[in-house]
């Protein structure tokens, strides 16, 4: 009888506060998992809301490279052999080049450096030379193997300007990086037997070069001393090139202009 009234009051008692414990333990985790699952989505929608892309200009044709300033894109259009001047917003302003082996003519460009604006410098790869001309797309000049080094031919591909308007490019076939004044005179060369650069930068006052053999960026000094390397950030699959300009990002892919508005 004594077991059969404390197996009474085990159900009448201890079993409902325990079914009502569950409960409680069960409404809380669903309530904390749709509470985490709101700030998840709020998260989200700000994250939306910070980053406005959009496709500015496209049908490109083989893009190689994009220079930006305060008002203007310069975008090399490899496959159709011409650089292109767009606004921010993707309006075509105007066009260089076409396919020839004249002035204002080029064969397969790979990289520019409009330097602000003022000079701009194109690496005529397939006319073995680098162009020049001012912002009105005016001829200056050429730079080329016959002038500087007596009919030593050059391939041109990835170049860059420094704050005092040197030059430095690099030579596919000599695998080095030469060295101009900013009237174009021949200063320096510095050999990379072990790279070959996909990119050129300056940073201060050295040389960033991204080296695709060994997927690292090479630190260089303008005087030609090699430093540090670090690796490649992974980057988006088909990116080109990037460049940034106050809260505007641009990004570049073989065949479309991306912008992408950062909101304050």
């Amino acid at each position: 009888i004594l077991r059969c009234y404390k197996e009474y009051q085990f159900r009448r008692i201890v079993l409902p506060i325990r079914h009502r414990c569950q409960r409680t333990q069960t409404s809380f985790m669903i309530r904390l998992f749709l509470i985490l699952l709101i700030l998840v989505m709020c998260s989200f929608l700000a994250s939306a809301q910070d980053e406005i892309s959009e496709v500015i200009y496209s049908e490109l044709d083989n893009a190689s490279s994009i220079y930006a300033t305060q008002d203007h894109l310069f975008v090399v259009e490899s496959g159709k052999h011409r650089l292109l001047k767009i606004d921010h917003d993707g309006n075509l302003l105007e066009t260089l080049g076409g396919l020839g082996s004249g002035d204002y003519q080029l064969d397969t460009p790979m990289d520019v450096d409009a330097t602000n604006g003022l000079k701009i410098y194109i690496s005529d790869y397939g006319n073995n030379r680098i162009q020049i001309f001012d912002r009105r797309f005016q001829f200056l000049g050429s730079i080329t193997g016959e002038t500087t080094f007596q009919n030593r031919r050059i391939k041109p591909t990835q170049l860059v300007v420094n704050d005092f308007g040197e030059l430095f490019v690099y030579v596919e076939e000599s695998r080095a990086i030469l060295k101009f004044d900013e009237n174009g005179s021949y200063l320096d060369s510095y050999e990379l037997p072990d790279m070959e650069p996909t990119d050129i930068e300056i940073m201060r006052d050295r040389l960033l070069i991204t080296d695709q053999f060994s997927n690292q960026i090479a630190m260089m000094t303008q005087n030609g001393l090699l430093g540090d390397l670090f690796p490649v950030v992974e980057e988006r699959s088909g990116l080109i090139d990037e460049v940034t300009v106050g809260n505007k990002k641009f990004s570049l892919f073989s065949n479309r202009l991306v912008k992408v508005v950062l909101n304050d």
